[in-house]
């Protein structure tokens, strides 16, 4: 069958969400960790307090445990991202027109 081995330790939760141009996420962690891949359109992610990044199709962008970030569409374009959760999800503060613009 293939895939990756099972381990019973760690729950993973996928999910795939559309943000509409301009949408984003807000400020947010993993327990555990998370993995996120923009399938269609254009995405921005951030790390807090280092710069704004633009993803690209089909690159896994990896956020480990406790690694506070945002991510979410372009101002002009949808994202159909894929993203891989593992650990609580901990909610901060949204995501500030500077950050999400990249000043």
């Amino acid at each position: 069958m293939g895939g990756a081995p099972a381990r019973s330790d760690v729950e993973v939760r996928p999910s795939r969400l559309r943000f509409q141009p301009g949408a984003r996420s807000n400020w947010h962690s993993h327990a555990n960790f998370q993995i996120i891949m923009a399938e269609e359109g254009r995405g921005r992610t951030q790390v807090r307090g280092e710069p704004m990044q633009e993803m690209s199709l089909g690159v896994p962008v990896y956020a480990a445990a406790d690694v506070v970030h945002w991510h979410g569409a372009a101002p002009d374009e949808y994202l159909l991202q894929l993203t891989f959760s593992s650990g609580e999800t901990s909610w901060f503060e949204p995501v500030g027109d500077r950050d999400y613009e990249g000043r």
